[in-house]
Parts: structure tokens; sequence; C-alpha cells
């Protein structure tokens, strides 16, 4: 085989797995798209409506997220709840009363469900710089649909943090979309990429040899 249709073979290699590692990457973006991440006052009873697209069956938990980026931790957990380091020992501060209520409802205004929460569980990963609650679980089929919110005990304290409304995953990997946007990440970074970068040298390395080296026979 010529130096020639040995660079046309490895860069037809190279450039399938540079479209696998793109499909692999827009999928992940795809699949992993919360359907909702929208600030939202929490000091304040008036009733908000958010658009709320849902791509899979992962992420039901609607939740609320304090940022911890602009204020002290201690004053976000005052609101948020949990540990703090205080007088030499850590205190468990429980999380300030907040009851939301909620209506689901289709583009066309059908209401699909509803129902109240107040902040749960705590959800935040590890190294996270915000800290996220969740408030009720809300299964919903893929589509387009509206989310009704309205702060059923507003608290002043709340207009001093940063404060968003989410549909978060309480776990990962739930179903087979996230499944494959996860590992179909890894297998890009450690082996997709890599591959890519040897099939370019090797597509350099003949396109030099057929263009500037002697020809090799057939």
């Amino acid at each position: 085989m010529s130096h020639k249709s040995k660079a046309i073979l490895w860069g037809s290699v190279g450039l399938s797995l540079l479209l696998l590692v793109v499909a692999l990457r827009l999928f992940f973006v795809w699949a992993t798209t919360l359907p909702l991440d929208a600030p939202v006052r929490l000091d304040k009873g008036e009733t908000v409506e958010l658009p709320v697209k849902v791509r899979t069956l992962e992420f039901d938990t609607l939740a609320v997220v304090f940022s911890t980026g602009e204020l002290p931790l201690f004053t976000v957990r005052k609101l948020s709840g949990g540990p703090i380091w205080e007088n030499e020992q850590w205190v468990e501060y429980p999380p300030a009363p907040l009851t939301l209520a909620w209506k689901l409802l289709t583009p066309a205004g059908d209401l699909v469900s509803e129902g109240q929460g107040s902040l749960g569980a705590e959800l935040t990963s590890y190294g996270s710089d915000e800290i996220t609650r969740a408030v009720a679980q809300i299964p919903m089929q893929p589509g387009d649909y509206r989310l009704q919110v309205r702060v059923l005990d507003p608290d002043g304290r709340f207009g001093e943090v940063a404060t968003r409304l989410a549909f978060v995953a309480p776990g990962k990997g739930q179903t087979w979309e996230t499944a494959v946007a996860w590992w179909g990440s890894v297998l890009s970074g450690v082996l997709v990429i890599p591959l890519v970068i040897i099939c370019g040298l090797l597509t350099l390395h003949h396109f030099v040899r057929w263009r500037y080296g002697a020809p090799s026979a057939d």
C-alpha cells in the first residue's frame, strides 16, 4: 500500500473517530441538560411560571439551589440547613421553613399534577459551591410543560441569598440516556480522543512521506 493510500486510510479513520467524539458530546449535552434551572425569589409570595423541557426521566426532583459564591457558607447554611463548624464543634442547622405550592401544566394550560413541598434532603455534590435541597418528586414524561410555583411562607431572609429552582436527579445514571452520556464521555476522553490523535499523526507521517519522500510500491 502506498503512502498516499495509507494517509487517506488513517485520515478517514481519524475523521470517523472525531465525528464519534462530537456525536457523544452532543448527546451528553442533550441528555444532561436540566429540564428547569432558573433564578427565583423566595422572599415573596408571588406566583411565578417557568418553562420546563423534559428530555429524559432522570431529572424528576424539584429542588431549591442556594448559591454560596457571594456569601459566607455560615450565612447560607442558616437558611438551607446543614452542618456548620461553630464553637469548635459541628452544629446541624435545620432548613428554614419554606413551603412551595406547585402546579405542572401542559403548554395548553391543562393540569398534569399539583402539590406542595418543603425543603427536604440535601442533594449537594461534594465540593460544590451550591447547596441543593429537594422539595418534591414530580414524575414527568418527555415533553414541554409549564411549572407554576408560589411560596406559601415567604421569608425576607431568602432575599439575601441567590436561589434557583431546578429539576435535578436524586442519583446518577438512573436512565439509559444518562448512562450512555456518562460512559460515552469517559470513553471519549480515555480511548477515542487518544486514537484520534494517533490517527492524525499517522496521517501526517504518510502524507509527508507521500509528498516529499521516496515513493513506495503498491
